[in-house]
């Protein structure tokens, strides 16, 4: 191998252990945390269409969403459009579990009425986070 060579597969390398440190320590960054203003963007967006975050009135398709975070689901009182499917799964809504079913809610809970889904990671995190800051 040529002087060239070794120095190119050397310089490329470092330059590789340096992105891939890069990398990393931008996973660990304050960045990552969620945006809650991205979420409540996204959320009025992609799902205030049918559910509401205000204490009362809003679109009635899906339940209101004040206090989501730690009630079992479809408890809401006032909706009663609630699928057998989301009666009968015994979930309680925490951000785990709306982790996992806003990846693919017909998935988690087959024969649920809710169509929308979030497939980006870190969009669904910032709606998720804007949620848990909804308080009854």
């Amino acid at each position: 191998m040529s002087n060239y060579c070794r120095l190119f597969v050397v310089a490329t390398a470092i330059l590789l252990s340096m992105i891939l440190t890069r990398t990393s320590h931008a996973a660990d960054s304050p960045s990552d945390s969620p945006d809650i203003e991205h979420g409540k963007a996204t959320f009025n967006t992609m799902c205030g269409v049918c559910h509401s975050v205000q204490k009362t009135g809003g679109p009635g398709e899906g339940p209101n969403l004040v206090g989501l975070v730690g009630r079992k689901a479809a408890s809401q009182p006032d909706f009663a459009k609630y699928s057998p499917a989301l009666k009968a799964s015994n979930l309680t809504w925490s951000v785990e579990t709306l982790d996992r079913f806003l990846v693919n809610p017909m998935a988690m809970v087959p024969g649920t009425l809710m169509p929308m889904l979030i497939r980006d990671d870190k969009t669904r995190a910032d709606v998720i986070a804007y949620l848990a800051t909804l308080k009854e």
